[in-house]
């Protein structure tokens, strides 16, 4: 696990409301569910998702729903495990 950065409470919040979802549920949220998680309206949590992504924190796709995923400088990324392809002869 990496070094945690000092981040604004509410940025915080946010980010561990995602990894917290992502545990639990295999999908990330979405933004009204971030919202109603951490009591922040939906244009509040869309600043602090910019910032979270600037950061490297967590990556999203445009336009595309439930897409955020952590990103590589994350404190709580784990690489994918790679699948190796087992072949019977």
């Amino acid at each position: 696990m990496r070094a945690r950065r000092k981040l604004h409470p509410y940025t915080q919040a946010v980010y561990d409301f995602i990894c917290d979802y992502l545990r639990r549920h295999q999908m990330s949220p979405t933004i009204r569910e971030i919202g109603q998680g951490v009591y922040l309206g939906h244009t509040t949590v869309w600043g602090h998702l910019s910032k979270l992504e600037g950061m490297g924190w967590i990556v999203r796709e445009p336009g595309i729903p439930r897409s955020i995923r952590l990103g590589e400088l994350a404190p709580d990324y784990q690489p994918p495990l790679e699948r190796t392809s087992q072949r019977h002869e």
